[in-house]
């Protein structure tokens, strides 16, 4: 699980999360969740997910032995669906699947497999920057795609004097793994990033086609969230911003 490559790309390091086993950087968080819920007892673990996340719970709860449930919006990828099915897990659809898996890890003693608001998996994401500061001791900024800003936070916690910027999509069209409507750490994200001045940037739909089309030309397929970032660091280029002589963009899931 660790160690994933870190490859260049003209002038720019891409952070290949997205060949973690199941194919996103969730998997980083997934595996120290997992281990804390077997210590504390936990049989059953629940999710709310528009993909990525449960597909990474599914994978481990399954290789561990652990019954999940699952609550999806009814707006889910339907082949992001089609892969949790194939690993027998209960799929509740909801139009509020956060809550309602909240209710039911209360009522029924699951562990809530929430990242935004669980402190192993932020552990799992310090990883990632471990892993920078080994591959590129250099490092002068990092693009990272952000929902909750989970994965964020976790590497800016290994990477304390890297300009750390957040990327966000102008709307959720394409990126619809990052669609999330409450932000518990949104205050912590934006303080996080102003105090390593770097910047929050905003993404219109056109530029992470364009993004997406530049890495497909370079052979590597990835997810329209992957480039997101790429689109980030491309816009930060165009505004002139100091970014340094090694940025790093951390491609975040594969293409589904």
């Amino acid at each position: 699980m660790t160690n994933t490559p870190l490859i260049k790309l003209e002038n720019v390091y891409l952070k290949r999360e997205d060949l973690n086993e199941t194919g996103s950087a969730k998997d980083r968080a997934m595996l120290f969740q997992i281990e804390n819920l077997i210590k504390q007892g936990f049989k059953t673990a629940v999710i709310s997910s528009t993909g990525n996340a449960a597909i990474s719970a599914a994978h481990f709860c399954k290789l561990n032995q652990i019954d999940l449930i699952i609550f999806v919006s009814p707006k889910i990828d339907q082949k992001k669906l089609d892969l949790l099915k194939k690993n027998g897990c209960q799929i509740f659809t909801s139009n509020q699947p956060i809550s309602q898996s909240i209710k039911f890890s209360k009522k029924n003693h699951s562990y809530l497999l929430r990242q935004s608001t669980d402190p192993s998996a932020l552990i799992g994401y310090q990883q990632i920057g471990q892993e920078l500061i080994t591959q590129l001791p250099q490092i002068t900024s990092i693009f990272v795609p952000v929902g909750s800003g989970t994965t964020l936070l976790g590497i800016s916690q290994s990477l304390p004097t890297i300009k750390i910027f957040a990327i966000k999509p102008e709307n959720t069209t394409l990126t619809d793994a990052l669609t999330v409507k409450y932000q518990p750490l949104k205050n912590k994200i934006t303080s996080t990033v102003k105090n390593s001045k770097g910047s929050e940037l905003i993404i219109q739909n056109k530029d992470i086609l364009e993004a997406h089309q530049i890495l497909e030309n370079n052979h590597i397929k990835t997810s329209f969230e992957s480039a997101l970032a790429f689109a980030g660091l491309k816009k930060a280029i165009k505004n002139n911003l100091k970014i340094g002589d090694y940025p790093v963009v951390i491609l975040t899931g594969c293409q589904r």
